[in-house]
């Protein structure tokens, strides 16, 4: 993996991301009335991890993590932009406390974008070891689970989304990990082609 420094960095803002989507799923596990403190807050949260997985995506795309190919740019230019406009379309949300069609359209965009930079990314294995599965997995299990999805907090609602956060969690993680372990090849390797004294 190249530009391990800030591979790590867009790993970091993902993990914490993950973290964000996942304490947000805990505030508004109990499907709290719109415009509560409890509401507030998880959607807060929620729009904040959308800005957090934004960038995670667009680390990606600098990366070229799915390859330097125009198709593969162009898929990878996508998924920050349907974290954007999830987050967005959050923002209004919490401000008017309506659904504005931006939350749709960033969703479906985000899975399918997903879907096809994930098997990119795993193709191009330009993550070591089983990390270049972690986008594909979520790729494939957003796709999937979006069939299981509802506006309802009933319990397979929250258990998908449960799940969704966790996949996401898992590619910031292998971004994060994957660049720490190749800096510490790095490392070995300069350290050992240095002459001593």
């Amino acid at each position: 993996m190249r530009h391990s420094p800030r591979a790590r960095f867009f790993g970091a803002i993902g993990i914490v991301g993950g973290v964000l989507f996942l304490a947000g799923w805990a505030v508004v596990l109990g499907d709290p009335a719109v415009r509560t403190t409890s509401w507030y807050i998880g959607n807060a949260l929620g729009a904040i991890a959308c800005v957090a997985v934004a960038v995670l995506t667009a680390g990606l795309a600098a990366l070229k993590e799915a390859g330097p190919g125009l198709p593969a740019r162009i898929i990878q230019a996508l998924w920050p932009v349907s974290w954007l406009l999830l987050s967005i379309g959050g923002v209004i949300m919490l401000t008017t406390g309506q659904v504005t069609a931006l939350l749709p359209v960033g969703g479906i965009l985000s899975v399918l974008v997903a879907l096809v930079a994930g098997i990119l990314i795993a193709r191009r294995a330009d993550l070591s070891r089983g990390r270049r599965w972690a986008p594909l997995v979520y790729g494939v299990g957003g796709f999937l689970l979006t069939f299981a999805q509802s506006d309802r907090h009933d319990p397979l609602t929250n258990v998908v989304d449960l799940v969704t956060y966790l996949l996401l969690l898992a590619v910031g993680i292998a971004l994060f990990a994957g660049a720490k372990e190749h800096q510490a090849v790095m490392d070995r390797t300069t350290g050992a082609a240095r002459p001593a004294g």
